[in-house]
């Protein structure tokens, strides 16, 4: 009985890290065949499209420009704030990056010419597009949670090909203490970036 006992306490061992590491990995990713020649040495953030949930605005793009900026792995990493800013200096600029962002959502378009004309402007080799699928506190269940969700596309922008694609999303429940969206949004960037080509 006890040699019994013991031994579906390893198949539940077992079973257990194995079902928690698989949920470890992230929500989906998808990575094109040329990415693994995919190089760039310079990438570029548009500012996130944050839909309904204003409050991470402007926070998300500084946290994925801290990430990239992090790991080296790019001579220059042009963040979300300095893009936008060159965004509304520029009129040719804002009208292209308005256009291309129109068509990748409309028609899952990556227009390579417009691809050229950012990349000019901003100096970079590829472009993150990041989009904020969930920031909040809410209910679910009865329970109180804060959800941060988050999906990226990196493109080639010589040729306007998405080299990789992926998102995530992270479920906190907490009775008092209500768990830092930013903080829980810095850690699922950094997940979701160690996949990304570079």
């Amino acid at each position: 009985m006890k040699r019994n006992s013991a031994a579906a306490l390893v198949a539940l061992a077992v079973c257990s890290a194995w079902l928690l590491a698989g949920c470890e990995g992230l929500r989906f990713v998808q990575a094109a065949e040329e990415a693994k020649d995919f190089h760039p040495r310079s990438v570029g953030v548009l500012p996130a499209d944050v839909g309904i949930y204003k409050d991470a605005g402007g926070r998300i793009d500084d946290i994925i420009t801290e990430v990239l900026s992090g790991t080296k792995w790019y001579a220059a990493v042009i963040g979300g704030a300095e893009i936008r800013k060159r965004i509304d200096a520029d009129e040719e600029l804002r009208k292209s990056v308005d256009v291309y962002l129109a068509k990748l959502r409309e028609l899952n378009f990556s227009d390579p010419e417009l691809c050229k004309v950012i990349a000019e402007f901003c100096g970079i080799e590829a472009v993150l597009i990041p989009t904020v699928d969930v920031w909040e506190y809410t209910m679910l269940g009865g329970d109180k949670v804060a959800r941060v969700g988050l999906s990226m596309r990196l493109v080639d922008t010589k040729t306007g090909k998405t080299m990789w694609r992926a998102g995530h999303q992270v479920t906190e429940e907490y009775r008092f203490l209500k768990p830092e969206l930013a903080a829980m949004g810095r850690a699922m960037v950094r997940k979701m970036v160690d996949r990304m080509p570079h």
